[in-house]
């Protein structure tokens, strides 16, 4: 982005070379290098061909941000659950509701989930005592995370989508189950089932479900995904730009379905 690269470039060669057929990983592997160090990109864009010049270096993208949109409403995007996710969640929410946020949306679109105990620790910021998560591996044994009392008293709603997958379906699923939050969006993925990867002896490596993941309520969501409170769907341009996170929160469908779901309450 800094070195003026789209959403929507095509990756094309890499210091001269052409990676037309290869996988992402393997174009990776050219593209990084010594911190400091320039590489040359070629790119496709529309009809156009270009080369960019990028200093490489050391990138911690953010897991969480945050804005106040109108009305007194906090908008948190949630990219996914990984390490740093709830420090970054919860310091979102609590310098919006510093800023007077009354209200609060959370946009888990496209979020790809991530680590359990990441989300069960939001969770139990925003929802008083009772079950936030529950899991079974296929010998029976049955875990359940528990929230204290402590919650987050405020009018919320979770934007959605058909990408919003494991983590960020639960988070939504929780949330709705507790009458805590308005689902708004599209209908999510449907992941149920929690892996373990094994190495094997050639370097690759076998994913296998060892369990299961339900909702608070004992809900599984595999292959049947969370079906929105509100169903605000976007066409094939819009998508696309919700994803490349260029889309104004004023031009997006689904940020102000739930606005104007909020102002109502």
């Amino acid at each position: 982005e800094e070195a003026g690269m789209l959403a929507g470039d095509v990756i094309i060669a890499v210091e001269g070379q052409n990676v037309a057929g290869m996988d992402t990983t393997a174009v990776r592997d050219l593209v990084r290098g010594q911190e400091g160090t320039q590489v040359l990109i070629g790119i496709q864009r529309g009809d156009d061909t270009l080369e960019m010049s990028i200093t490489r270096k050391t990138v911690q993208t953010p897991v969480a941000e945050y804005r106040m949109l109108e009305d007194g409403i906090g908008l948190v995007t949630i990219y996914n659950f990984d390490d740093r996710c709830s420090d970054e969640t919860l310091g979102a929410i609590e310098t919006l509701l510093a800023q007077g946020a009354t209200a609060l949306v959370f946009d888990v679109r496209n979020n790809p989930g991530g680590y359990k105990h990441e989300l069960v620790r939001i969770l139990d910021y925003l929802l008083p005592a009772g079950p936030l998560f529950r899991s079974e591996d296929y010998r029976g044994k049955v875990d359940v995370d528990e929230s204290d009392a402590a919650c987050l008293e405020l009018p919320m709603a979770v934007l959605v989508n058909g990408d919003s997958y494991s983590a960020a379906e639960f988070f939504a699923a929780a949330l709705s189950e507790y009458d805590a939050a308005i689902v708004v969006g599209e209908k999510t993925t449907g992941k149920g089932y929690f892996q373990s990867s094994f190495t094997l002896e050639d370097g690759s490596a076998l994913n296998l479900s060892i369990g299961k993941y339900t909702t608070p309520n004992g809900v599984s969501l595999a292959n049947v995904g969370l079906t929105p409170d509100v169903t605000v769907e976007v066409d094939e341009e819009t998508a696309f730009l919700i994803y490349a996170g260029t889309l104004d929160p004023a031009e997006d469908p689904q940020i102000q379905a739930a606005i104007e779901i909020l102002k109502a309450e």
